[in-house]
């Protein structure tokens, strides 16, 4: 039985042995562990006390826990305004969204607006060009009426001046003497009202006036091959007269009709140039509300320009802010895991030097013994 227990011992004391070099090759691993098991084992041979020792060990350990308080303490506070930002820049670009759809809004029913205007305007200018078409086309009528009225009253002019002319030349023979009446040929020939035949002819568009008096002139050119006879002379006076008169009565029926189309022309003159004056009146409204209707349009557009500019800009301050509080984060896990495993390293030299003093002192010893550089 106490061989047992011996052997027993011995195995345990040999796997503690085991152990113990384990987690001293472990430490001598780390850059941390190492230095610390220099300095501890400097101390040692230099007869430092074991208290003072553990204490530095125990002050670093210390300042490990207290240095990732303060880290901890500054990460929370770091990632708190790094979430009041992100929440901030998140109002902000839902607010700038929320606008950008409110405008989008105004311009598309400006756009609306103005193509309904346009084609409002295009039927007007339409109306329009259809009146003043209308308009020029009456005026040519009104121009040939008047040409033809002027034609009219020139010719009928030339008939009177020649009936007057001839009228005139006999009546000039009655206040001759008798006896050269005997013996004179009378000096109207028949070719003067030949001539007032031809023109009676070409006046024909009067219809009342043409085909008649065509018959009473030619009655006239036979009375004046019998122009010595006074009562023939008085006959053609009488008849020139008479045709004088009528032609006059009858142009004077026209010359009515002729003010009546220059009245008429007149009032419809006034009547369209009224709507013409309404017409550019309403189209030049249509283009000032057109007009109005684009400039609000382009200073909206501006605004989303504006807007599209901002939201980019806190687009990219977001994703900038974001990857600067992700990197923070990660870095402090990664300083985290540092510093604990730095702590973990020092309070396991701490129990190696409160537990295995002894054998730490001769492990170390034999290493150095062994030529390993510690």
């Amino acid at each position: 039985m106490k061989v047992i227990f011996t052997l027993f011992l011995s195995l345990l004391i040999a796997q503690c042995d085991k152990t113990l070099n384990s987690k001293i090759e472990s430490l001598l691993q780390t850059q941390l562990g190492h230095t610390l098991l220099s300095t501890a084992q400097l101390a040692l041979q230099t007869n430092t006390p074991l208290d003072r020792i553990i204490d530095t060990l125990q002050d670093l350990e210390d300042k490990y826990q207290k240095d990732q308080k303060e880290e901890d303490l500054e990460n929370r506070e770091f990632q708190s305004k790094c979430d009041e930002d992100l929440t901030n820049l998140n109002t902000e670009i839902d607010a700038i969204n929320r606008l950008k759809v409110k405008i989008q809004g105004a311009i598309d029913q400006l756009k609306a607006s103005i193509e309904s205007k346009k084609k409002i305007l295009n039927e007007k200018d339409a109306l329009r060009k259809n009146l003043r078409k209308g308009m020029n086309e009456v005026d040519v009528i009104r121009e040939y009426q008047e040409k033809v009225y002027e034609l009219k009253r020139g010719e009928v002019g030339k008939i009177i001046k020649t009936l007057e002319e001839v009228k005139l030349v006999y009546a000039s023979k009655l206040r001759t003497n008798f006896l050269e009446l005997q013996t004179d040929k009378t000096a109207v020939q028949p070719e003067v009202f030949a001539e007032v035949t031809k023109q009676l002819v070409s006046f024909g568009k009067f219809k009342s006036i043409g085909k008649p008096f065509q018959n009473i002139i030619d009655f006239m050119i036979q009375m004046s091959k019998n122009g010595n006879n006074i009562g023939v002379l008085r006959n053609i006076i009488d008849l020139s007269e008479s045709l004088i008169r009528q032609i006059d009565e009858i142009w004077q029926v026209e010359r009515k009709a002729e003010e009546e189309r220059v009245r008429w022309y007149s009032e419809y003159q006034k009547f369209m140039n009224t709507d013409f004056k309404i017409y550019d009146k309403e189209i030049g409204e249509l283009e000032a509300q057109l007009q109005a209707l684009k400039d609000r349009l382009a200073e909206n557009q501006r605004k989303m320009e504006d807007l599209n500019i901002r939201l980019e800009s806190k687009e990219y301050t977001k994703d900038d802010r974001r990857n600067e509080c992700q990197q923070a984060a990660y870095d402090y896990t990664q300083r985290r895991t540092s510093r604990q495993e730095d702590r973990n390293i020092v309070s396991e030299v701490v129990g190696l030097l409160n537990v295995n003093m002894r054998d730490l002192k001769e492990t170390l010893a034999q290493k150095m013994a062994a030529g390993d550089h510690i």
